[in-house]
């Protein structure tokens, strides 16, 4: 209700610091509880502060990105460990104009201690850091990245490497080249930095279309090795790293991820009264797949399919529990869906997403609008209820056309078809495709499987659509049988 965002990665950091023994406030909590008690930015980051010195620290190393109507900051943050209550910390302001980020890696290196405006931090964070041996150089030099969570391989790789997607695309043609070795974790002094002026001025869909990133068209892009199947997928399963005949490796972690349990994108627009200022639009699942509904900060309402009670209100998530009521399932059924066959689907998939957001964001033009009347003529009450029960018909519509989405989806790709409609077939009004395999995928089969696939056609024989044979009684013989002259490889589907 005030126009202030929160948000964050966890870095982990240094091992010896995160135990704290009687701390009560986990970072999920510290969001939570500074919401409730902070109006602005900067008075956010005070809370942060005065909460952990008070109540101790109950998790790792975080990031938080933090803005209100006027300004964001990119606050770091990390335990005194077991025998010191609280966290020490960097806040740094993004300048206007500018984009930051972070994905589970701490960024803040060295920063101003004397500018109040643009930096704030613990009073002990560099005293701390030596006390613990940590640290033994000047005030001035002291990096706070370096010093309490320090780049490793994985941290550039895994987590960095998510940073340096965004600001590539956001960059002009250098910076990917600049810094594509730190990313993958060839030479971690390569920093970047903590934000960068993009070329243009973002839009939200500008931010959506990031949010989506797999490394498509980078040193990173892993769509197409192995471990892609043939439906060339950036997805990959859990743990990140695996071992194989005494050797580790890593799968990529792009910024969109199958794991992804909820994700969402926040406006705070200046140009409104604070209580019609925020907007979060919100997505059940992953970051490339998940439709995303808009939910403003002033509602006190939600449609049920994004309503529940969960670890914060003492009650454990039921997700063993199918329930189609809920946003959650019905996402994750598209999106798994596509995860299966992302060659063919996810272009519609990414098509319709599309098509959503243009649907709602048009409609939130409408509600605002109107909103911002009542504001003015019957006060801020009715503006928050008008915009509470908005909040709950765009859940309940999302819900219903994404479940309908799903059903297109099904019919359309089961089966390994592609089945679109064709009004002159007069049997289903659809024409059936077969898909196949792309020519890329035939040629790893033929390497790793030599003439194991090789159909041995005889003459005046004809294979069918379903595996059937087709035999030209007055060509065949019943001896003469020949491979083909073009390796073919039989694809048979049962009907």
């Amino acid at each position: 209700e005030h126009g202030l965002v929160i948000g964050e990665t966890t870095f982990g950091g240094l091992s010896q610091l995160i135990s704290q023994p009687k701390a009560l406030i986990d970072y999920g909590s510290l969001i939570y509880i500074t919401l409730q008690r902070s109006t602005n930015a900067q008075d956010a980051i005070r809370t942060i502060a005065d909460l952990l010195d008070t109540y101790g620290y109950y998790s790792e190393g975080e990031s938080f990105s933090i803005a209100d109507k006027s300004e964001v900051w990119h606050m770091e943050l990390i335990g005194r460990g077991k025998d010191k209550v609280g966290a020490v910390w960097v806040a740094m302001k993004i300048p206007d104009g500018y984009v930051g980020g972070h994905a589970n890696q701490a960024r803040i290196t060295t920063f101003p201690q004397n500018d109040a405006g643009n930096c704030l931090f613990s009073d002990d964070v560099v005293d701390f850091a030596r006390d613990m041996g940590l640290y033994e150089g000047s005030d001035e030099d002291f990096s706070f990245s370096d010093t309490y969570d320090p780049v490793t391989f994985e941290g550039a790789r895994l987590s960095e490497a998510r940073v340096w997607s965004m600001f590539s695309a956001l960059s002009d043609e250098g910076f990917q080249s600049q810094y594509a070795d730190y990313a993958m974790g060839t030479n971690l002094t390569n920093r970047m930095p903590l934000f960068i002026q993009p070329l243009s001025k973002l839009s939200i869909s500008d931010v959506y279309d990031r949010f989506s990133n797999h490394y498509e068209d980078s040193p990173l892009d892993f769509s197409s090795d192995a471990g892609a199947g043939r439906g060339h997928s950036p997805n990959r399963p859990r743990p990140l790293s695996w071992d194989y005949q005494e050797v580790t490796y890593i799968n990529e972690r792009s910024i969109a991820t199958p794991q992804t349990g909820w994700n969402y994108v926040a406006q705070v627009r200046g140009w409104l009264p604070r209580e019609l200022a925020a907007v979060m639009w919100f997505g059940a699942d992953d970051s490339s797949t998940a439709p995303r509904v808009p939910v403003y900060g002033c509602a006190t309402q939600l449609s049920p399919a994004y309503a529940g009670v969960g670890p914060q209100d003492g009650v454990p998530n039921r997700v063993l529990n199918f329930d189609l009521t809920k946003a959650f399932f019905v996402q994750n059924m598209v999106s798994n869906l596509a995860y299966s066959r992302w060659d063919v689907i996810y272009p519609v998939l990414s098509n319709r997403l599309r098509e959503v957001r243009e649907l709602f964001h048009s409609q939130t033009m409408i509600v605002e609008t109107e909103a911002l009347q009542l504001y003015h003529t019957h006060g801020k009450e009715v503006a928050v209820e008008h915009l509470t029960a908005a909040t709950v018909r765009f859940g309940d519509e999302m819900q219903s056309l994404w479940f309908q989405f799903y059903g297109e989806l099904f019919v359309r790709f089961r089966d390994g078809y592609d089945i679109v409609p064709d009004v002159d077939n007069t049997e289903c009004e659809c024409e059936v495709k077969n898909v196949g395999f792309s020519d890329d995928w035939k040629s790893r089969i033929v390497q790793e499987t030599a003439t194991h696939y090789e159909e041995m056609l005889s003459d005046g024989v004809s294979i069918g659509g379903d595996g059937h044979v087709i035999i030209d009684k007055d060509a065949f013989d019943g001896t003469d049988v020949k491979p083909l002259t073009k390796n073919k490889l039989l694809l048979k589907a049962m009907m």
